[in-house]
């Protein structure tokens, strides 16, 4: 994008100036060399020239600066056009020139800092509605299964079409199972996207680790309970961590009710076979002078490598026998809140020697 607006009133100006001064120096020269000798006259002229051939010298050299300096400022205006034009695009390379000295440089370089922040702002826009489109999908897929069995459900109900009462026992409390799916899925969905998008501040503080380790006892002693199951704690109670103890609560107990769903119930008639170690599910707790590491075991059914590479991922299910109503959240959720947190997450599995999920703080 070039503009001569400038470049001509900048000659316009120049030779008007120039003209004048150049008609003042002769005139004073005619002056000077009416009553002088030959010789004298002879040098006045030469000066005279001298005086036009410096102008015109000047003249190019200041119109080169002055066309540097306005270059500059519209191949920044090039910039902006290149960068708006390619802003719809995943991605835009601007082809930039070398940084110069001076002003022009101290131009290029502002300017640059200013497109690289533009082309950023809008990088992490686009990414936030992808990501947006990729949820709104998600929940989409996931609502219909749960909706269209309450449908199922509720015309069978209003059509009488179950005589047996224990059938709409059985009905109705299929019909609690998919709601209580759907409202854990909404609110699961809403904190990861929450996480995701910056929108939760976490609080840190210095927490003892087996005080939240006593709170997910608490909170997942119904679920092992209800499957015979049990769960072993083994943490110093001098451990101290920087996190924030809600947060890290919701997302040991995530990864602890994974970890009850592959692993067998005990039944009491098996005491004393050699399963109870089967049924038991561990949470130890290490640290050393550069982090403090969780350790969180199963004995249950394992997992392949293929399955550990998407076993973060959200809505991903290893397996839809061992639990229906799961959602295939709970484990993203927890590795959204640990990496929040600062801390790594990771797993390691064999298929039937169990799981080991490790949360490095």
């Amino acid at each position: 994008m070039r503009s001569d607006f400038e470049r001509k009133k900048f000659k316009l100006m120049f030779w008007l100036v120039g003209g004048i001064f150049l008609a003042v120096t002769y005139i004073l020269f005619f002056c000077m060399g009416a009553g002088a000798s030959y010789a004298m006259k002879i040098c006045l002229a030469a000066v005279g020239i001298a005086e036009a051939v410096f102008l015109v010298l000047l003249y190019f050299i200041s119109l080169k600066s002055v066309d540097n300096a306005y270059s500059a400022v519209e191949y920044s205006a090039d910039m902006m056009n290149e960068l708006l034009r390619k802003s719809g695009e995943k991605e835009g390379v601007i082809t930039r020139p070398e940084i110069k000295e001076g002003s022009v440089g101290i131009l290029y370089d502002s300017f640059e800092k200013m497109v690289d922040m533009f082309s950023e702002s809008r990088q992490r826009e686009r990414l936030e509605k992808e990501y947006l489109k990729d949820v709104m999908s998600d929940i989409s897929h996931q609502l219909k299964t749960p909706l269209a069995s309450m449908s199922v459900f509720i015309d069978l109900l209003l059509n009488d079409k179950i005589d047996s009462p224990e059938e709409r026992k059985k009905i109705l409390s299929e019909a609690g199972n998919q709601v209580n799916r759907m409202e854990w899925m909404v609110l699961s969905m809403l904190k990861l996207a929450r996480i995701e998008a910056g929108a939760v501040q976490f609080e840190k503080k210095e927490t003892e680790i087996s005080s939240i380790l006593d709170e997910v006892r608490g909170a997942i002693s119904y679920l092992t309970n209800s499957r015979n199951q049990k769960l072993i704690i083994n943490c110093p109670e001098d451990i101290m961590v920087q996190t924030d103890p809600e947060w890290m609560t919701e997302a040991i107990i995530n990864i602890v009710k994974n970890a009850s769903d592959y692993s067998c119930s005990l039944d009491e008639n098996r005491l004393g076979t050699g399963e109870e170690q089967s049924s038991a599910i561990e949470i130890d707790v290490e640290k050393n002078a550069v982090f403090t590491r969780i350790y969180i075991r199963d004995h249950g059914i394992g997992m392949s490598e293929e399955t550990m590479t998407h076993i973060f991922d959200r809505f991903y299910r290893a397996s839809n026998e061992v639990n229906p109503n799961s959602v295939g959240i709970g484990l993203s959720l927890s590795k959204s809140i640990v990496e929040g947190l600062g801390g790594r997450i990771s797993v390691d599995s064999k298929l039937g020697e169990g799981s080991c999920f490790k949360i490095q703080i």
